[in-house]
């Protein structure tokens, strides 16, 4: 016998689940906010404003525990009376101020990746986990620009994973090992669509640069093959042209293929990976990219998942 059920706690109190109609989380890759909305009955007692929710999803065969998402930790931002009857309010996991909003001038010169990242962790009030490949950048600008959007911007010229989640800062990458890999078996979703874009996919990428020590332009090429994308730009080294050019690579490829599937329960993370298989003839079977995943609950299914992944 499958049984789902929820633990919610605010302020370290735990919630009687009868009292809750329904709970949603969106779970996203990138600095968007993780975001909980729940919907509870007339009575239940309005939360205050900033108040810490946590939230863990739970799945039992035979009352024995199979599964469990924990969701970590939020922060009340809204909450709404309807009808003059239910009670719903929305948490989100970055309790979002005037630090996240202001506008930041800066030039960051000669230092390492990780440098740059505690900088604005410190900024935030944030710890950091960076874990990827530390590397020197020679120049980088942030120019009126806040804070979480010149980490997106970063994650993306490095082709890293950011998020963050539970206050804390995540830098990691993208095929770091220790990244959580789930298993989707296809057949058993309740729905489920893998599309395909005729957009051009990219077998190589050149990037170039000139070299004012040897005063000649150099090229570092990476994958084999064309078509091929190229790139200029003032890297600091091959090492340096070499890191860009794998990412331009990756990110002009993403998205080729996409998907939205829906299961019940699961334990999947966005920015990990998941592994599909018993997909039609086994044509999508593979490894894809988590890019959001939607966990919800109500009294009458349980715990079910939405999860949208790409290549």
């Amino acid at each position: 016998m499958v049984r789902q059920d929820l633990i919610l706690k605010i302020d370290g109190v735990v919630i009687d689940m009868k009292n809750i109609i329904s709970l949603s989380f969106d779970d996203s890759a990138g600095f968007k906010s993780d975001k909980i909305n729940i919907i509870a009955m007339p009575d239940f007692k309005r939360p205050a404003s900033y108040s810490k929710v946590e939230v863990i999803f739970r799945s039992f065969i035979n009352d024995k525990l199979k599964d469990e998402l924990n969701c970590g930790w939020f922060h009340v931002q809204t909450i709404n009376r309807s009808n003059n009857k239910s009670l719903s309010f929305t948490a989100t996991g970055i309790a979002f101020n005037e630090k996240q909003k202001e506008k930041i001038s800066k030039h960051y010169n000669n230092t390492k990746l990780s440098s740059v990242i505690n900088i604005v962790g410190d900024r935030l009030g944030h710890e950091v986990k960076f874990q990827t490949k530390d590397v020197l950048i020679k120049s980088l600008n942030q120019t009126n620009e806040s804070d979480l959007n010149f980490l997106e911007r970063i994650s993306n010229l490095y082709n890293v994973f950011f998020s963050i989640k539970n206050d804390i800062i995540y830098f990691v990458n993208k095929d770091d090992p220790l990244l959580p890999v789930s298993k989707i078996d296809v057949s058993k979703c309740s729905t489920s669509s893998i599309k395909h874009s005729s957009k051009t996919y990219y077998k190589s990428c050149e990037a170039s640069f000139h070299n004012f020590d040897e005063s000649k332009t150099i090229t570092i090429r990476v994958g084999e093959g064309k078509p091929t994308i190229k790139i200029q730009n003032a890297f600091k080294d091959k090492e340096d042209a070499k890191i860009k050019a794998e990412a331009k690579l990756n990110s002009i490829n993403k998205g080729i293929v996409k998907g939205s599937l829906s299961l019940i329960g699961q334990t999947i993370y966005a920015g990990a990976k998941t592994e599909l298989f018993n997909t039609y003839n086994k044509e999508d079977d593979g490894v894809y990219s988590v890019e959001s995943v939607k966990p919800s609950w109500n009294l009458s299914r349980g715990w079910t998942t939405t999860v949208e992944i790409e290549n």
